[in-house]
């Protein structure tokens, strides 16, 4: 899964809002600017399987703008068709409100109401898609208030139950709430971390962006790419732990694309990880408390 509903953006000293995508042919991240098709499509969404993935075929639901006590519900998503608030989880007793892709475009780009699953899975517990459905569909073993994450893309496998942020952001001790992710339609918590560290567990990589205020753990996912200094990348976890995704210009050898991946660095240890054009920018252009050695390497405007 990816990191990314925005585009890289150019900078002063770091990339502009990228926030949290899925893995696919054009992956969960699309650029904020990008216009939707006004038309939904009905085909090549990603399904998940036992054994990998399939093509499903189905029109996706109108969206409304609150929940109602008494949805209708569509076999293609066995949800309602009205938007709903995952911080306040206002759907109907009996229902849970998780974020989903309405328009088949292989990210989460909306919110709906559907059935919660009985024993779900609490946060942290590890979780799967449901069988046969698309893995942006909402449709997973996690309870109410949070969202199956960071499972294996081609199978909808292996995820981990991630908490939604509550009313007013407020996440668990240690932890960030993304409330931008996916221009707000995924707002979720996630463990906070130091990217010269790359403390994360479970071989996640720890990313950042300005939108953040810090830095957070999450699943890389480089698709075709691989992922190391001057890779290409969108979407800010598109890039292997220890570099970040930042635009093209300001990257050393970075062509043809919109950004490529450069590494951290410490900003009082100088630019000795970086190529010779660039330089350890602080990451952040006001430090939140205790970044304030967190560098990328960039060419310097």
């Amino acid at each position: 899964m990816k990191l990314g509903s925005a585009k890289v953006l150019g900078m002063s000293a770091l990339v502009g809002a990228l926030l949290i995508a899925g893995c696919g042919d054009d992956g969960m991240g699309k650029e904020t600017e990008t216009t939707p098709t006004s038309e939904p499509t009905t085909a090549g969404t990603e399904t998940a399987t036992e054994s990998g993935t399939s093509t499903g075929v189905g029109t996706e639901p109108s969206i409304g703008t609150e929940a109602t006590t008494d949805p209708t519900t569509t076999p293609e998503t066995g949800g309602n068709m009205n938007m709903c608030n995952p911080k306040i989880q206002d759907c109907p007793e009996g229902q849970k409100c998780v974020a989903y892709d309405s328009m088949a475009m292989n990210y989460w780009d909306a919110n709906k109401c559907v059935p919660e699953p009985m024993n779900g899975g609490a946060v942290g517990d590890p979780c799967n898609i449901d069988m046969g459905e698309s893995v942006f569909s909402g449709l997973d073993n996690c309870s109410k208030g949070t969202i199956c994450l960071n499972f294996d893309f081609s199978t909808g496998l292996g995820g981990t139950c991630t908490a939604y942020c509550g009313e007013g952001n407020v996440c668990g001790e240690g932890e960030l709430c993304l409330e931008s992710a996916n221009e707000g339609v995924l707002p979720i918590c996630l463990k906070s971390c130091d990217p010269l560290l790359q403390d994360c567990e479970d071989m996640q990589g720890c990313y950042g962006d300005p939108s953040f205020g810090g830095f957070i753990c999450f699943a890389p996912d480089t698709g075709e790419n691989p992922g190391d200094d001057d890779s290409p990348c969108e979407f800010t976890n598109a890039c292997l732990a220890g570099f970040s995704c930042q635009a093209a210009d300001t990257v050393e050898g970075c062509v043809g694309a919109t950004g490529c991946c450069t590494p951290y660095c410490s900003v009082s240890g100088g630019d000795a990880d970086c190529a010779p054009s660039e330089d350890c920018v602080p990451f952040f252009a006001d430090p939140p408390p205790g970044t304030e050695d967190v560098g990328v390497c960039v060419i310097p405007s």
